[in-house]
C-alpha cells in the first residue's frame, strides 16, 4: 500500500473527520455493479482529473477517491497528490472491500 491508500476502517474514520467521498466511476455504474457509498459525489474519471483545479480550488480539501476495485481511484488520488493535494486518499480494494 502507498501512503495515500487506506483500508475500510481508516475510510470510516476519515468520513467522521469530514472527508468527502468522490466516486470516479461512470454515471450509472453503481446500478450495474450494485456497489455504492450513499454520501458520495459522482465525478467520472478522467474528467475528475482534467477539472481538478475547478472542482477543488482549495488544495487542502479532504477527499477519499473510490471506484469498483481501486484502479481508477488510485490513478486519480496519485495524480491529485502530484498536483499538490496532501489530503487525498484512495480506498484500497475499492467499493468491493466495503461489502
Amino acid at each position: 500500500m502507498n501512503n495515500y491508500e487506506i483500508n475500510k476502517n481508516e475510510f470510516y474514520k476519515l468520513i467522521k473527520q469530514g472527508y468527502k467521498v468522490i466516486d470516479v466511476r461512470s454515471v450509472g455504474e453503481d446500478k450495474m455493479t450494485g456497489l455504492s457509498y450513499s454520501d458520495s459525489y459522482n465525478i467520472p474519471y478522467p474528467g475528475v482529473i482534467r477539472k481538478a483545479k475547478e472542482l477543488f480550488p482549495n488544495k487542502n480539501e479532504k477527499l477519499i477517491i473510490v471506484c469498483n476495485y481501486g484502479s481508477r481511484s488510485g490513478l486519480t488520488a496519485k495524480t491529485y497528490r502530484q498536483m499538490g493535494y496532501p489530503n487525498v486518499y484512495v480506498l484500497y480494494g475499492g467499493l468491493y472491500d466495503l461489502k
